[in-house]
């Protein structure tokens, strides 16, 4: 049976910014769905209404772990108008540290994990959700993704956690523009959260920011809702820092060259889908 109340899939959402957003879901009637890896052990998460909540054990690096939580949730409540690609981790090892040789001179694989939660996961995520939303009545839903500061700022410190959140940063807005260019009502738009004090930084580090330069997780919950409630925000990166919510437009075009090649130019004569086709025909 198809639930009445609109119906939420929140990925990360045990603890931090992705909790914060489901209170506030349960608050205005929603149904929410919590997949995380955490979500056996409850904690605050299980504190939200029974009868609105669900919290489900996932590791969102898994296409088969996610798939079969999308499922779960569609089956509970038969539609999924709301999704949340916010699970991630920090980085969990020196990238630019120098390592020690293998048997043959090259050093061992690196640890690539932030790139499996926080890109990959993400990009999971945004598959199983356009196959949802194009099951519901209406066709149609809202993704959004959590990108970070580190996706248009450089972070020295940890670029691997830098290029996946800019990863998920040119995911949104892409999807977004390929959702309005087929005429979908499906939103897709990326959050870029200031400083949160969260669990996926030390407690050190949160101390030695002043207050003020603090990102509460309030302001991402009231970007989200300002998502929620206006269909027309799409392919958008929206920062939340400080006290601050601003739209963040892409790049513009260097020069006609760059607008005609990059903006699509070329699609009346090659075709809509040409560059795509090329990619899926070489597969044969």
């Amino acid at each position: 049976m198809c639930s009445i109340a609109p119906v939420a899939l929140i990925t990360g959402g045990a603890s931090g910014i992705g909790l914060a957003v489901a209170k506030r879901l349960v608050e205005l009637d929603w149904n929410v769905a919590i997949v995380d890896l955490q979500a056996a052990k409850g904690g605050h998460a299980s504190q939200l209404a029974d009868g609105r909540s669900l919290l489900l054990k996932a590791d969102v690096s898994s296409y088969d772990e996610q798939a079969d939580a999308f499922s779960q949730v569609y089956k509970k409540w038969g539609r999924i108008d709301f999704v949340f690609a916010n699970a991630g981790i920090m980085e969990r090892a020196d990238f630019c540290a120098p390592a020690t040789e293998t048997v043959n001179g090259a050093p061992p694989r690196p640890d690539t994990a932030v790139i499996d939660v926080d890109f990959y996961g993400v990009v999971w995520s945004c598959y199983l959700a356009l196959h949802y939303f194009r099951k519901n009545t209406s066709k149609g839903g809202s993704l959004v993704m959590t990108s970070s500061t580190a996706g248009i700022y450089a972070i020295s410190e940890v670029p691997l956690y830098a290029a996946a959140k800019h990863g998920v940063l040119g995911l949104a807005r892409s999807l977004g523009k390929r959702m309005m260019e087929n005429g979908e009502p499906i939103t897709v738009n990326a959050i870029i959260p200031g400083t949160v004090p969260t669990a996926i930084l030390p407690q050190t580090v949160i101390d030695a920011i002043p207050t003020q330069f603090l990102t509460p997780a309030s302001l991402i919950v009231k970007a989200i809702e300002n998502i929620l409630n206006d269909p027309s925000i799409n392919g958008q990166a929206i920062e939340c820092s400080g006290n601050d919510i601003v739209n963040r437009p892409p790049h513009p075009f260097v020069n006609e060259a760059c607008k005609y090649t990059a903006g699509g130019g070329y699609r009346e004569k090659a075709g809509q889908d040409a560059v795509l086709k090329f990619g899926i025909d070489g597969q044969k």
